[in-house]
């Protein structure tokens, strides 16, 4: 039987994102770098987009991250934006930016997965994932979130 743990997981202070990103691409030799994820408000800030929420989901030993944006999921989170989120703003995302320095992050032993998730409506789910799909670990995230109890997810 697989276990599956998940949990709200807010970045460490230490090491600044921004500077562990800039290493992450040095060290794998990302040519360009134009954005980079930061600690923003007890969540994940990225460019122009409110922070996300961010889950933990640990199966069978693997991490997978799981981002959310708080007014698609109806939390109001101090500062966050009460404008709608900008069309089509998963499909824009750099995702690779985004996820490659939480994927390296010294917290997740062996690297891990990052799945950025657009609500489109109930029990529906856009997901792009940086790393081993985990639709299983989206599902109980959601379900912590959500009354919904089944979902569709589409890339």
């Amino acid at each position: 039987m697989t276990e599956l743990l998940v949990e709200p997981w807010i970045p460490p202070r230490l090491p600044d994102l921004a500077r562990h990103s800039m290493e992450v691409a040095d060290r794998l030799e990302v040519r360009e770098l134009r954005a980079w994820p930061e600690a923003r408000k007890g969540g994940i800030g990225f460019g122009p987009l409110p922070p996300f929420l961010s889950w933990l989901g640990v199966r069978d030993g693997a991490f997978h991250l799981v981002l959310l944006q708080a007014r698609e999921v109806g939390a109001l989170v101090p500062g966050a934006r009460t404008a709608p989120m900008p069309p089509r703003w998963l499909d824009e995302l750099d995702l690779g930016s985004l996820a490659r320095p939480l994927a390296h992050h010294p917290a997740f032993e062996n690297g891990a997965s990052v799945h950025v998730v657009h609500l489109k409506r109930d029990g529906e789910a856009q997901v792009r994932s940086y790393g081993d799909p985990a639709p299983d670990v989206i599902r109980t995230v959601l379900e912590k979130l959500s009354d919904v109890r089944v979902w569709s997810f589409t890339d």
